[in-house]
């Protein structure tokens, strides 16, 4: 992923815990998943993967393995714009069944990889944020009655 388009999912973001921060830069970096709950919450001084799940939902982000999948789609259409390679042969290049990459696009976005690749990655960013403002934890007000 660029720097640009690391900034920019920055910007989208909620503000986040250092360690929210963390897994959210450990998933973009690396372009999509960085393990298993389990395996993630030791490494950010989480106890178990029941606590990495609360701290998500607590700072708005949605559950790893979807920021993860979400991740790796921002990093297919970034590199597709870049390369002009297929979903099909950057799947290929990441050793990764190409039916399983059209699936997750699919699930991802409810769109098609023509129609993803079509709209480009700046509407894949504002679906993103669109999908996090869904997600953000709003405020209640209290009465006192």
């Amino acid at each position: 992923m660029t720097r640009a388009t690391l900034q920019q999912v920055r910007r989208t973001l909620p503000p986040l815990s250092v360690r929210g921060q963390a897994v959210v830069d450990a998933l973009l970096l690396t372009g999509g998943p960085i393990g298993t709950a389990q395996l993630v919450a030791p490494r950010i001084g989480l106890r178990n993967r029941f606590e990495l799940a609360r701290l998500m939902k607590r700072e708005g982000l949605p559950p790893l393995h979807e920021l993860a999948a979400w991740a790796t789609v921002l990093s297919w259409v970034e590199t597709s714009e870049r390369t002009h390679y297929s979903l099909c042969r950057l799947a290929f290049r990441c050793r990764k069944d190409p039916a399983v990459c059209y699936r997750t696009v699919k699930r991802i976005t409810g769109l098609g990889w023509r129609e993803v690749r079509g709209h480009g990655s700046e509407w894949l960013m504002r679906q993103f944020a669109a999908r996090l403002r869904a997600r953000s934890p709003s405020v209640h007000k209290m009465s006192i009655g």
